[in-house]
């Protein structure tokens, strides 16, 4: 294990002799003097650091923003059951959501910097919050190679999986770790590219997980685009806690033991027909090679059998894009997915609500309240369905976005039978 945990910061000492052989001069020349260590000197030298501009030190800073304004109206039945609402007392079936994103680039020749910070909060006079805001990204990067055919960058800190890997069905999680780009370009042939990175899982326990995807784009200058990802989330043993009986630290690890590799296509053209508008044609299939026939039966659970169920796929079409007024963009895809495919925390696709947060191995999504059984397990696998999304520009700056999804239950002697439907309109001013 140790040796596992120097290999995946070894990176780290490379990035930051990059970064810090580019800014020496700025933040280290002025304090080696003399008068270094009079507290005047040094005072008015932090005076004149916040005077240096932007101008002086180089690079291009960016600013950008969102205000955002949201509906949803969210059905979830259960064996004909409603889900949401009033009675229930937990996520309401119709949902204001209010939100703000600042988003911060900074970026030199052979260096750069990202900051997204989200503020989402819930609309009402009585259930309206204040205090929702997160970190959705927060890395910085430098340029190891820079070549007329060929580049490699490394990356480290904090972004979702989906920002940097291509999936409709995962990829959701949050992506805090290293990442290594690789990009070279055949002329006549195409380009190919290949990210590699390992992120943090629970420091705690010494769980980390690796992410790769392989891939080549625009082959033979037709718009053919193909696709390999593979996730590593298992490490036997990583979520054993202490304190934990044997059945709670065996229950916790089956919550990661997926292995998921996807093949992932597109087809991408703009006919005259269409105006010279983007069309693309894609689709994806995935597994999970770790999956188990009778997965509780690893933590001593026995007659529960689920029975394998570890593919998923998924295919649709998107058309136009927005870039100024009256622009539009459309985008429908079907989902099929089963239960063991995807871990439920990574799940990026359609989904079935699972308003009350039920896991698939355990009574709670978050690795609590004991074994499942086949009737109780839920997760947020084992559908199939369709979503469109839609993007019209009324102006530069103002856009309205219009998202519609249906799920059904694939197997639904596993966890009861579900029908999610949701409809959310979305206000968004960028700027």
């Amino acid at each position: 294990m140790k040796k596992q945990i120097s290999l995946l910061f070894l990176p780290l000492f490379f990035l930051m002799q990059t970064l810090f052989a580019q800014s020496a001069d700025v933040q280290f020349s002025d304090k080696r003097d003399s008068d270094s260590r009079d507290m005047e000197a040094l005072r008015r030298w932090l005076q004149d650091k916040r005077l240096v501009t932007m101008r002086e030190i180089g690079g291009d800073l960016s600013l950008s923003g969102e205000v955002r304004t949201e509906f949803q109206a969210t059905s979830e039945q259960k064996n004909g059951v409603q889900q949401r609402g009033m009675d229930l007392g937990l996520k309401p079936q119709y949902g204001w959501d209010v939100e703000f994103n600042l988003m911060l680039d900074y970026r030199t020749d052979r260096s750069w910097a990202a900051v997204k910070l989200e503020f989402d909060n819930d609309m009402g006079v009585r259930t309206g919050t204040l205090n929702k805001i997160r970190l959705e990204k927060a890395y910085l990067g430098g340029r190891f190679v820079a070549g007329d055919t060929f580049t490699m960058d490394g990356e480290i800190g904090r972004r979702y999986l989906f920002n940097v890997f291509d999936s409709k069905l995962e990829f959701s999680s949050l992506f805090d770790g290293f990442l290594f780009r690789f990009a070279k370009a055949f002329p006549n042939i195409g380009d190919s590219y290949a990210n590699l990175g390992g992120f943090i899982i629970n420091d705690k326990t010494n769980h980390y997980g690796f992410v790769g995807e392989l891939g080549a784009l625009r082959i033979a200058n037709i718009g053919l685009d193909l696709k390999y990802s593979l996730i590593d989330w298992y490490r036997p043993g990583s979520e054993s806690e202490p304190g934990n009986t044997d059945q709670q630290n065996q229950l916790a690890d089956l919550r990661f033991r997926f292995l998921v590799s996807q093949v992932a296509t597109a087809y991408k053209f703009h006919p005259d027909w269409f105006g010279r508008r983007l069309i693309k044609l894609y689709g994806a299939a995935l597994v999970n090679h770790l999956a188990l026939a009778n997965p509780l039966a690893e933590a001593g659970v026995e007659g529960q059998a689920f029975g394998k169920q570890n593919w998923g796929w998924y295919a649709g079409i998107s058309m136009g894009t927005v870039k100024k007024q009256n622009d539009w963009a459309l985008d429908a895809s079907f989902q099929w997915l089963q239960a063991q495919a995807v871990p439920s925390f990574d799940m990026n696709g359609i989904g079935r609500g699972n308003t009350v947060g039920y896991g698939l191995y355990t009574v709670k999504e978050d690795g609590s309240g004991g074994p499942t059984t086949k009737g109780t397990a839920v997760g947020n696998g084992n559908f199939y369905g369709f979503e469109i999304d839609g993007l019209y520009a009324l102006t530069d700056n103002i856009t309205i976005d219009q998202n519609i999804r249906f799920s059904w239950t694939l197997d639904k002697n596993l966890g009861g039978n579900t029908i999610f439907k949701q409809c959310e309109v979305e206000c968004i001013y960028a700027f």
